[in-house]
C-alpha cells in the first residue's frame, strides 16, 4: 500500500507543476494543439494551448511589455531577424539541434531560431493551358500576359521578393525584369490570387511546390506545378522562445519535442511541409516537383534584407506597376 501511495504522490507532484504552453502561430498550424497535444502531455506532462495569429511579429510588439505567449512558431527567417531586433525573443538552442538533416538551414548562430521545416516556392499552371512547361525564368517570361503574382505587401509575395535576392543577390530585379512580361496581374494575397487562376482567368500563378499535393487529390489532375530550373527558393520556418521575465518547463519541453520524429511527422500530414530531420515521406509527396538547384537567403542576406525591408518592397511594387 505504501508504494502505491508514493507512485500516486509521485503522479500528483509531477502534474500540479505542469505548465500550460501557450503558442502564438499562423491559422494553418493550428493542428499543433489538436494533433500533438495529447502526444505532448503523455510526454512531458505540460499542455498545449495554440493561438492563431496573423503578423506575428507585430502582435508580440504590442504585448511586448506584458506576453502572453510562451512561444511563437512559424517565423521565416527575416521575420525572425526583426523579432530578434526588437528584442521580442529569448535565445535558446535546443539539445538536438544535430537531427537536423542539412545544416544550411540552421542559419542563426545566435541560437534564437529553431528551423523546424520548409517549403519551396513555385509555379502552379493549368494543364489544359501550358502544353509546355518552361524551363526556366527566361522561358517564363516568353509567354505573355499568363502569370498571377502576389502583392509583396503579403506573405507570398514577401517571399516571392526573398526569392529573387536569394537567387541574383543585389542584381535582384533582374528576376522580375525577367518575368514581367508574363504578368498578367498582381493580387493582394495568395487567396485571392488562387481564385482567380483556378476560374481559368490566367494559366500560371506563383506557388508553392507542396500545392501539387491538393491538386492530385483532383482527379483529373488539371492543376500541377514547376519549379523553374535558375533554382528553387527553400523557405524556412522556426520556432523560438518568447522573451520574458520566467520561461516555463513546458516551453522549454516543447521546444525540445519539435525535432522529434513525432511532430516532424505530423508535419507532412498537417503542414503539408517538408521536415527537417531524415523522414520518410508520405506517397502523396511524390507529386510535388523536383528541381536539382535550390537557393537560400544567407545569415548576411537575412541582415540586409531585415534593414532594406520597406525599401525593398516599394522598389519591386514601381517594377511590377510599369
Amino acid at each position: 500500500m505504501k508504494k502505491i501511495f508514493y507512485a500516486l504522490m509521485l503522479i500528483i507532484s509531477s502534474y500540479s507543476f505542469s505548465d500550460e504552453v501557450i503558442i502564438y502561430g499562423p491559422n494553418s498550424m493550428k493542428w499543433i494543439e489538436k494533433n500533438y497535444g495529447e502526444v505532448f502531455h503523455k510526454n512531458t506532462g505540460h499542455t498545449l494551448k495554440f493561438i492563431s495569429v496573423d503578423g506575428l511579429v507585430a502582435r508580440l510588439k504590442l504585448e511586448k511589455k506584458n506576453p502572453k505567449a510562451d512561444v511563437v512558431i512559424g517565423l521565416t527567417q527575416v521575420m525572425g531577424e526583426i523579432a530578434k531586433k526588437d528584442n521580442l525573443l529569448s535565445k535558446y538552442s535546443v539539445t538536438n539541434i544535430d537531427k537536423i538533416e542539412n545544416k544550411e538551414y540552421i542559419l542563426d548562430s545566435e541560437g534564437y531560431l529553431t528551423p523546424f521545416d520548409y517549403g519551396l516556392m513555385a509555379i502552379n499552371y493549368d494543364t489544359t493551358k501550358i502544353k509546355k512547361v518552361p524551363k526556366n525564368l527566361k522561358e517564363i517570361g516568353e509567354i505573355k500576359k499568363s502569370l498571377f503574382v502576389e502583392s509583396p505587401m503579403e506573405t507570398t509575395g514577401q517571399e516571392l521578393l526573398f526569392w529573387s535576392i536569394a537567387l541574383y543577390g543585389e542584381n535582384w530585379k533582374e528576376f522580375w525584369k525577367t518575368i514581367k512580361p508574363s504578368i498578367y496581374a498582381v493580387e493582394p494575397g495568395w487567396s485571392e490570387t488562387f481564385a482567380k487562376f483556378s476560374a481559368g482567368e490566367a494559366p500560371m500563378m506563383t506557388g508553392y511546390a507542396t500545392s501539387s499535393i491538393f491538386f492530385n487529390m483532383n482527379k483529373d489532375n488539371k492543376f500541377q506545378s514547376f519549379i523553374p530550373e535558375d533554382g528553387g527558393y527553400v523557405y524556412l520556418e522556426n520556432a523560438s522562445l518568447v522573451q520574458k521575465e520566467k520561461i516555463k518547463d513546458g516551453s522549454i519541453a516543447f521546444m525540445e519535442s519539435i525535432l522529434s520524429e513525432e511532430f516532424q511527422k505530423l508535419i507532412t500530414t498537417k503542414n503539408y511541409m517538408f521536415p527537417v530531420i531524415k523522414s520518410d515521406l508520405p506517397d502523396s509527396y511524390d507529386s510535388i516537383p523536383k528541381v536539382e538547384k535550390t537557393v537560400i537567403l544567407s545569415e548576411e542576406q537575412v541582415k540586409d534584407v531585415t534593414a532594406n525591408i520597406d525599401k525593398y518592397k516599394k522598389e519591386l511594387l514601381e517594377i511590377l506597376k510599369k
